[in-house]
């Protein structure tokens, strides 16, 4: 896969990082995205260091990430006896009228 140096800036900071190609506009959200949650947690909190802020900050992204990934598996689970049912439905319309 293809890479491309873009410049984004975190705290303040500028970093030059490696991005896929055609993502450069989804690095450049999340970068936005983890300054803001930088912001709010300096508002809401008590004075920390950069490395608490973003140690606080991967733990909350690590548990919505694990909450998103319980919903699809349910989501998946719930398709999965939808299809089965819908199998089964088609399966006794189609030898009622075999029969």
């Amino acid at each position: 896969m293809t890479t491309a140096a873009i410049d984004i800036v975190i705290l303040g900071r500028p970093y030059k990082v490696a991005c896929p190609v055609g993502q450069e506009a989804a690095l450049h959200r999340a970068a936005n995205m983890l300054n803001e949650r930088i912001r709010e947690l300096k508002q809401n909190g008590k004075s920390a260091s950069n490395e608490q802020l973003a140690i606080m900050i991967a733990l909350n992204v690590c548990h919505e990430l694990e909450l998103e990934k319980d919903k699809n598996h349910q989501y998946a689970d719930a398709m999965d006896k939808r299809i089965k049912m819908l199998q089964h439905t088609i399966e006794d319309a189609l030898a009622s009228k075999v029969g």
